[in-house]
């Protein structure tokens, strides 16, 4: 018996598949110092370290000579 595999009769789909085993890396984690793009106050530092994520666009952070604050996503970068 000979297979035709030029008359088969269904079509192979491609499916996404997760990677088990390799989770992805998060973009900030805590104890990270990251670049603010405004400074909180004219004597405040330029950068803070983030202390805990609150949301997915809300984290605690600490800025030297300011203290602790709500930071948002859109206010601060990785360096």
């Amino acid at each position: 018996m000979k297979l035709n595999l030029k008359q088969a009769d269904t079509e192979i789909q491609p499916q996404w598949q997760p990677i088990v085993g390799y989770p992805c890396q998060p973009e900030f984690e805590p104890s990270t110092w990251v670049q603010l793009w405004q400074l909180p106050n004219p004597y405040s530092h330029d950068e803070a370290l983030l202390l805990c994520q609150l949301s997915e666009d809300e984290w605690v952070g600490w800025i030297p000579d300011h203290g602790e604050t709500i930071l948002y996503r859109y206010q601060f970068f990785r360096r």
